[in-house]
């Protein structure tokens, strides 16, 4: 014989338009649909939180950063010929920067004493350089806007962070022999080189700060041990 249903399985007494009770039952689509919010959020700490815990995810943030100013000496400055400006060693300066707060973080993705140096560090490159790509940005749009500009830009010395002679120690990659305001002619998929600059930083800053919040996270408690 089937006894009564159990008391959280019961109907809740919410009418529905046809008069008829709404059955919420524990475990049931209505339950699992309305925590499905909250399951996203936890998953998505939880798995960040593992990421940031392990070599991969440090390793593709400063590797990646580390390619892409090998790429722009490569093809921008060797291939096509274009010497880089004031601001774009300066903002190749900031990938460096990024590369190295990935490979510190990489060292020991366990130890708070590695990753939050390396995250300070990721953090104050991107900051960085999507700073100085907005100046040269706004130098581009004069360019483009006014074919007479004249942009304010010098050539041959620059000052870098911590007063390290970038340009004197590698000078094939940090010597600012360009004028500004050349590179806006590039273009690829209807953006130029600074505007995939910006999107790229911004998307490292997003990134560093989601895992500063999941490094320091608390783990959601996962209920009581079984009784004694």
């Amino acid at each position: 014989m089937t006894g009564a249903p159990p008391a959280d399985c019961r109907d809740a007494g919410r009418p529905l338009g046809n008069g008829r009770p709404l059955r919420d039952c524990e475990g049931g689509p209505l339950r699992r649909l309305a925590g499905l919010p909250d399951r996203l959020f936890d998953d998505f700490w939880g798995t960040l939180r593992v990421w940031q815990n392990g070599r991969a995810l440090w390793l593709a943030g400063g590797l990646s950063a580390l390619g892409l100013e090998i790429f722009s000496w490569l093809y921008f400055q060797l291939f096509l010929g274009l010497s880089p400006c004031e601001y774009c060693v300066l903002i190749r300066a900031a990938m460096i920067v990024v590369c190295l707060g990935g490979l510190i973080g990489a060292a020991r993705p366990g130890s708070l004493f590695f990753k939050i140096p390396g995250l300070a560090a990721a953090l104050a490159g991107s900051v960085a350089g999507l700073r100085w790509t907005l100046i040269l940005e706004g130098i581009n749009l004069e360019a483009v806007m006014d074919p007479e500009y004249l942009p304010v830009c010098s050539s041959g010395r620059v000052s870098f962070p911590f007063g390290i002679p970038l340009d004197r120690i590698l000078p094939s990659h940090f010597y600012p022999g360009g004028t500004c305001g050349v590179e806006s002619r590039w273009e690829f998929f209807g953006f130029s080189m600074t505007e995939w600059l910006l999107m790229i930083y911004a998307v490292y800053i997003a990134g560093l700060l989601f895992m500063g919040v999941a490094m320091f996270l608390p783990r959601k408690d996962q209920g009581p041990g079984p009784a004694a």
